[in-house]
């Protein structure tokens, strides 16, 4: 199974950089402050956009008073829409990202030139391209979800097989999706690997799920599930080739990375995902829309 390929300063995707456009890799122009894309795929309609920027001494641009992001987006070498990017902090006040909501009418190779203000002085950023799916890989949204039996601690009352969280939330692992799904309230599923993740942004996100149980508990129902099989010690579970074992929901899922956060409705259909990382503010506002 591929793993995330993830920038670890910043916790974002480092999605098939370099090569051609037409093996759906994307492709970087050289010079000025760098673009890090932060999605594996996109698809036609909605996404969330998300993308980190570099400067020239290599270090990370964050939100700070009179900075903005504008991006550009083009196909065909055609300007077909605008949209203002928000700031996102991954960890608060340590590393994040800029992000916007985007609708795509077409498949093929698009471009995006950001456009990056500070103190009314507008820079250079490094155009990039990338392919747009006509289909997601992934369960996208208005999917149905699907009705995963994960381990909880009704079956298996070791935690420690169930999450590799320092200190795991028992609420988060008393429901099997499949449950959630009949209970006809909103769902919230991340999947995470807080001690195998290959950067330190899954315990986060983790993190911010729980936060939203704490806020939202009562209006709908919270689930932690790790991409791979534990043993009674919470290690990596070894497969016939000595490798890890995914876990059936992330196959059911049809998930190649991780971590990803979804957002169900009452009707059992995928209302927003997030993928890399999931801010509070994100995730609160996908529940509320789901809540109505």
């Amino acid at each position: 199974m591929r793993r995330l390929v993830i920038l670890a300063a910043l916790g974002l995707v480092a999605a098939a950089c370099g090569g051609g456009g037409d093996d759906g890799t994307l492709t970087l122009e050289e010079g000025g402050i760098t673009p890090i894309p932060g999605n594996s795929e996109l698809v036609v309609g909605p996404n969330r956009f998300a993308l980190a920027l570099i400067d020239v001494d290599n270090r990370p641009i964050l939100e700070e008073p009179g900075t903005s992001v504008l991006l550009r987006f083009f196909f065909e070498d055609e300007l077909k829409f605008e949209q203002d990017a928000s700031f996102t902090w991954a960890i608060p006040d340590a590393n994040g990202f800029f992000a916007a909501s985007v609708d795509f009418d077409q498949a093929g190779q698009w471009q995006v030139e950001p456009v990056l203000t500070r103190d009314g002085e507008e820079t250079g950023v490094r155009r990039f391209t990338f392919p747009v799916r006509e289909e997601s890989q992934y369960p996208d949204i208005g999917d149905p979800a699907p009705p995963s039996a994960n381990l909880t601690l009704k079956e298996e009352p070791n935690i420690r097989r169930l999450s590799t969280d320092e200190e795991p939330e028992p609420a988060l692992y008393q429901m099997t999706v499949a449950e959630a799904l009949q209970a006809g309230k909103p769902l919230v599923v991340v999947f995470a690997t807080p001690a195998f993740c290959q950067t330190r942004f899954c315990g986060p996100v983790v993190d911010n799920v729980e936060a939203m149980w704490q806020e939202y508990g009562d209006q709908g129902n919270f689930i932690h599930i790790e991409p791979f099989e534990l043993d009674a010690e919470g290690q990596l579970a070894a497969g016939a080739q000595g490798g890890p074992v995914v876990s059936a929901p992330m196959l059911e899922w049809q998930l190649q990375t991780e971590p990803w956060v979804f957002v169900v409705d009452a009707d059992g259909r995928i209302a927003a995902r997030f993928e890399g990382t999931a801010s509070p503010d994100e995730i609160r506002d996908a529940i509320q829309a789901a809540l109505g």
